[in-house]
């Protein structure tokens, strides 16, 4: 009998790797046109085995009852056969059971029930017994008890000294009692300008002391867009160091410059309760401007719990910060230490750009738990560790893991959240990856886990009913850990935070599946969002910023790896702009991690319907940018080395002795690369202040002679 074309997707619950000797048959009376049916239900794909078939179209009016093959699965319309290389024992019970459920001509593919009850129910229910009892004191609370119960242990050790935390507790309630005179009171929400430092601590405690919930503020940002947050989140006032004063707008109190250290230190006692907001903190926004996430005190004071336990943080521990201040990351990595009445560690700035630098800084100082962007947390793991090291686990974020962490003398855990839903899921992915074996490891990347305490998490189609493990669905939270929506954003919180019978869910955009375990795995976004060095990006809001520029008709922003795997922004561009003032300009007005770094100027291809066809944009050129300095080829063997090295980190060609490191594209993390891979080479201990005070080939050579 005739055979239908191959079916070119990737099927669910495909296993690649198992006994090509097996095969796994199940017994279904079935039409070829349930299969087809089934599978559109599992893939989307409209075009399967030679039929055309949609949601809206009944499993009659499929147009396929001849015997199908499709790659590893074939089926004659009694007997289901799939490969052994390719699916094991519970794929081919589950593609059995659902196939013969999708039996009815009458049915309409999209409104199929193909999940038994028991499915159902083991997805909605049994996979989200996570209901635990929380300790009851909120953040500030908690530091108060234990300045009281331990008040001369370490709460904050930097390279400028150590703070204990009754003086951390004290400063705060000296801080708050000035708030309080200038009128801050429950419900205001206050900026707090800081870098990584015991003053941010202390303003955020101040502020929660008073119920105002604190404004997550970087002065690493653009001063536009610090002042932007500023007057969106309608703060009473803003704190921040006489260092960065000129950088916000409105009332400023200065740590370092006014007096509020003679105000008493006698505590403040505003009530606060779960709804409550503890945090603004603004993400990236496909209008063009930033928008503020609001935080509750309840969320907070979940996730804390959840990081102390699943962790095992305890007032033994050694903690750190390391992560950015202007995201509420610090109640990741911060206040879940400083909550177990333990000492949260900050190095100096330049420890965090090397992988080897930091490795010794945590060894030096005997650091137990740290959080780490994806990016350089596989950096560091693939260096050698000394078998005595203090350090009990690594939590890691920001995106999506790729490899499994094995034989080292810690532990990876895997962290999934964001600012709206704070810490969703986790999974230690160096137990798992030793539990599963090579094997298996090569079937899978690590998965993001199960839910964390008091968190339920579904994915779900487009009319948010659960769809089967190996399926892809949309990713939705919904339990203690929800933020309370956007700030002002009435329109943007109802489309991500909906009501179901589930309770109100807060829709991720990440697209997500169930392994038959229950653990769930991350595969993409529905949306154009972005981790780009652990931070997400909207990849509209740059192209609003581009488009607004001189010489700008319009601009499209893609995310693509390079060489080492890391994520890269391309601009494309339409019209006649300067690159060289386009680059200068987004470096102003947007963070670092936001400014892309390779620029295609031409006309977009277009879609039937007129929008822009991304996939069809092209890949940026490896030739050198336009960029201020004259070219000037390499003169020495150390110059035509550094530009080789140079063109494999930067992935472009043609790079002139004068070109500067940072225009061409790199960012701190290419830097630290391309200075761990100078010294081996030069075997030199040339640091990477020596190399980029003038970022140029030119003057790198000469601080390697001279080293």
């Amino acid at each position: 009998m005739e055979t239908a074309p191959p079916f070119e997707t990737t099927l669910p619950l495909a296993r690649p790797g198992g006994d090509p000797a097996v095969t796994h048959e199940r017994r279904v009376e079935a039409p070829g046109r349930a299969l087809v049916a089934l599978l559109h239900r599992y893939t989307g794909e409209t075009e399967i085995a030679g039929s055309h078939v949609t949601g809206d179209m009944t499993v009659g009016e499929i147009a396929a009852d001849l015997p199908i093959t499709i790659g590893p699965l074939s089926f004659d319309g009694t007997t289901l056969r799939m490969r052994g290389s390719d699916f094991d024992a519970d794929a081919a019970d589950q593609y059995a059971a659902h196939l013969a459920r999708c039996t009815d001509p009458s049915a309409t593919v999209r409104d199929m029930e193909i999940l038994t009850a028991e499915e159902t129910e083991r997805m909605l229910v049994a996979w989200n017994q996570t209901d635990e009892p929380v300790p009851a004191p909120y953040f500030h609370e908690r530091v108060a008890e234990i300045a009281e119960a331990t008040p001369d242990a370490p709460a904050v050790v930097w390279p400028g000294g150590t703070i204990t935390f009754r003086e951390l507790d004290a400063d705060a309630n000296r801080l708050a009692n000035r708030l309080t005179r200038l009128g801050v009171r429950r419900g205001d929400r206050v900026g707090t300008c800081f870098p990584r430092g015991p003053e941010s601590l202390i303003a955020q405690l101040a502020c929660f002391k008073t119920g105002a919930a604190a404004i997550l503020l970087d002065p690493d940002f653009p001063a536009d867009r610090v002042q932007f947050m500023i007057v969106d989140g309608e703060a009473k006032l803003t704190l921040t160091m006489d260092a960065h004063r000129d950088m916000v707008t409105g009332h400023v109190v200065t740590l370092d410059g006014d007096d509020w250290r003679l105000e008493p230190p006698a505590p403040i006692n505003s009530v606060v309760g779960p709804d409550d907001l503890i945090h603004i903190c603004y993400t990236s926004g496909s209008t063009g401007k930033p928008k503020a996430v609001m935080v509750r005190h309840g969320a907070a004071r979940n996730l804390i719990y959840s990081m102390r336990t699943i962790c095992g943080v305890t007032p033994s521990s050694r903690g750190t910060w390391l992560a950015a201040p202007g995201y509420g990351m610090v109640e990741v990595e911060c206040f879940s230490v400083l909550a177990a009445g333990a000492p949260v560690h900050i190095p100096e700035p330049s420890v965090v750009t090397s992988p080897e630098w930091l490795r010794d800084w945590l060894v030096g100082s005997r650091i137990t738990h740290t959080l780490l962007m994806k990016a350089m947390c596989e950096r560091l793991w693939s260096l050698d560790w000394p078998a005595e090291t203090a350090l009990r686990n690594i939590r890691i974020c920001g995106e999506r893991v790729q490899s499994w962490p094995l034989d080292l003398p810690f532990h990876v855990f895997n962290l999934y959240g964001s600012a709206e839903a704070t810490v969703v899921a986790t999974c230690d992915i160096t137990e798992l990856g030793q539990q599963l074996g090579e094997r298996e490891r090569a079937r899978r990347l690590p998965p993001i886990g199960r839910p964390t305490p008091n968190v339920r998490t579904y994915v779900l189609d487009e009319s948010l009913k659960p769809v089967p493990p190996g399926v892809v669905g949309e990713l939705c939270v919904a339990g203690e850990s929800l933020s309370s929506g956007y700030l002002n954003r009435p329109e943007a919180t109802a489309e991500k935070w909906v009501s179901h019978e589930v309770g109100t869910l807060y829709r991720t955009g990440d697209l997500a599946r169930f392994w038959t375990d229950g653990s769930i795995e991350i595969v993409g976004r529905t949306d154009n969002q972005v981790k780009v060095r652990g931070n997400r990006v909207h990849l509209g809001e740059i192209e609003v910023v581009i488009a607004a520029q001189p010489g700008v008709g319009q601009a499209a922003v893609l995310a693509k790896k390079d060489a080492s795997g890391d994520t890269r922004l391309v601009a494309y561009v339409e019209g006649d702009p300067s690159i060289r003032d386009l680059r200068r300009t987004l470096a102003k007005l947007l963070p670092s991690f936001m400014v892309p770094s390779a620029y295609v100027v031409g006309r977009f291809p277009l879609t039937t319907n007129g929008k822009i066809d991304r996939n069809a944009l092209p890949e940026p050129p490896k030739e050198r940018p336009d960029v201020d300095s004259p070219y000037e080829e390499p003169r020495t063997d150390v110059e035509h080395t550094l530009r080789e090295m140079w063109s494999t980190t930067l992935d472009l060609d043609g790079i002139g002795v004068k070109d500067n490191f940072f225009d061409l594209g790199g960012d701190s993390m290419r830097a630290a690369a391309l200075t761990d891979r100078i010294r081996a080479r030069f075997a030199t201990d040339a640091d990477i202040d020596d190399l980029f005070d003038d970022p140029t080939i030119e003057r790198m050579a000469v601080a390697i002679a001279a080293k």
